[in-house]
């Protein structure tokens, strides 16, 4: 969604809000700002996946070992795709277009100059492109850059980058442990251009570790760990580095009943990828591929419900795709980075053409609770099952569009990952259109052959 910040819309969200009545659902890290408000589903639908695992079978399971063990090995062959490349398969042209015209705001109504984009231009060296092709990992949780500047690229004016975490220069937050092939340096040798199994861009030189034929044939060949907690703290030597939902890393053996032993990347005396032995609780990981049931996938996303939203990663959250993708993460499904693409992976219903109701019934019918996914332009949310006789969907969403005055692009903003109907805000005055997500669904997809 494309977000559209400013004075009027805050206080007409705080009018709504009050409008709305009922109990605040606050963030799950602390309380909520008043530019974000609170719908009627909020208060309707459990904010507890458990409990619709439990109405779908807490233990039910949803793949066969067959067919999961062929979801792990394809996730893996994606995974480590950029190790096996000789050099990278984006072109100069598709880099070099986005220097070419300053766009955007830096923050508040500061805007990007041309000399700024023309001095980066300069710095990435790009008449050289590519200029290397090493294998490399990443050694922290970094963010994966349309331009090699940690500076922000908003649409608009932002005094508040939290009232408006749409950072377009932000393709994504690649975990601690992502293979990656480095394709170019930056003159100051600060940023590097790599491809990576989500996208191609910019990544902090700091970041990363070359990585030798021998590391990437140990890595590659372990047994692995997903990370099942966010903000799970890897004491190494260089300091301490933070690992999510999403992460995967090699096991140091075994695991016991209170720890499980894992191997976390970080950068030898020689500057090359090397490993370090840490102990993690076994709450905090499994062995993986986590057995895929409605009540262990409830179990790692009660651990996203009421995180702040972040397009790309911003301020390490998620949106809405990066909420899906790395919740199935630990399951050992591959989902692509964006909503479109992940709408598209597996069997696919249309669900474009008919009317709400036939929508309603069509996801009931076919949709599978806790790996089936809803799409719409621009939004992907995963199905959870029914509740009162609805379809009940999680999601990290931005918010609805409404009409503020003259603009008929503004939004009453959630602004973290809920569980709604597929109908949030149907009860706002001020809807564009009258328009729903239902209105806009375009897709059921089930990545997965499952055992229904």
């Amino acid at each position: 969604m494309i977000p559209r910040f400013h004075l009027p819309l805050l206080i007409a969200c705080l009018a709504l809000l009050a409008a709305c009545g009922g109990k605040q659902v606050p963030l799950r890290d602390g309380s909520m700002p008043g530019w974000m408000g609170t719908l009627e589903d909020l208060r309707r639908f459990p904010q507890n996946l458990d409990v619709y695992a439990k109405a779908a079978g807490t233990d039910k399971q949803l793949m066969s070992p067959t067919e999961q063990a062929a979801q792990v090995a394809r996730f893996k062959r994606i995974l480590f795709g950029p190790w096996e490349m000789t050099r990278t398969s984006i072109h100069k042209r598709d880099v070099a277009i986005l220097f070419h015209k300053a766009r955007g705001f830096k923050h508040d109504d500061v805007r990007w100059t041309q000399a700024e984009w023309d001095a980066m231009s300069a710095n990435a060296d790009l008449r050289s492109y590519p200029s290397r092709a090493q294998a490399a990992i990443t050694l922290r949780n970094t963010n994966l850059r349309e331009l090699p500047t940690s500076e922000a690229r908003f649409s608009e004016p932002t005094p508040d980058p939290k009232s408006n975490p749409f950072d377009y220069f932000q393709y994504s937050l690649l975990p601690v442990g992502t293979p990656v092939l480095i394709a170019h340096t930056t003159l100051d040798g600060r940023w590097c251009y790599v491809e990576c199994p989500v996208a191609g861009g910019w990544v902090a030189t700091d970041d990363l570790a070359p990585a030798t034929s021998d590391f990437r044939a140990r890595y590659r060949d372990s047994a692995f760990a997903a990370l099942v907690r966010d903000k799970v703290a890897l004491p190494v030597p260089s300091g301490p580095v933070t690992a999510n939902i999403g992460a995967l890393l090699p096991m140091a053996g075994g695991s016991a009943d209170a720890t499980v032993q894992v191997l976390v990347p970080v950068r030898g005396a020689d500057g090359m990828a090397d490993t370090v032995p840490v102990a993690l609780a076994a709450t905090d990981a499994v062995p993986w591929p986590l057995r895929m049931t409605p009540g262990n996938v409830a179990m790692v996303g009660n651990c996203m419900i009421g995180q702040s939203y972040g397009w790309g990663g911003m301020f390490g959250d998620r949106d809405c795709s990066a909420l899906t993708r790395e919740l199935f993460t630990p399951f050992g499904i591959w989902l692509p980075r964006n909503s479109s693409g992940q709408a598209r992976t597996g069997v696919v219903n249309m669900l474009e053409g008919m009317t709400a109701s036939e929508k309603e019934e069509q996801i009931l019918s076919h949709g599978v609770p806790f790996l089936s996914l809803v799409g719409m332009r621009g939004h992907i949310m995963l199905y959870v099952g029914k509740y009162n006789g609805r379809p009940a969907i999680f999601h990290n969403a931005w918010g609805v569009r409404t009409i503020e005055g003259g603009d008929n692009d503004a939004r009453f903003v959630i602004g973290r990952a809920v569980v709604t109907s597929i109908t949030p805000g149907n009860e706002l005055k001020n809807l564009y259109r009258v328009t729903t997500f239902t209105d806009r669904l375009r897709t059921l997809s089930t990545p997965a052959d499952t055992l229904q």
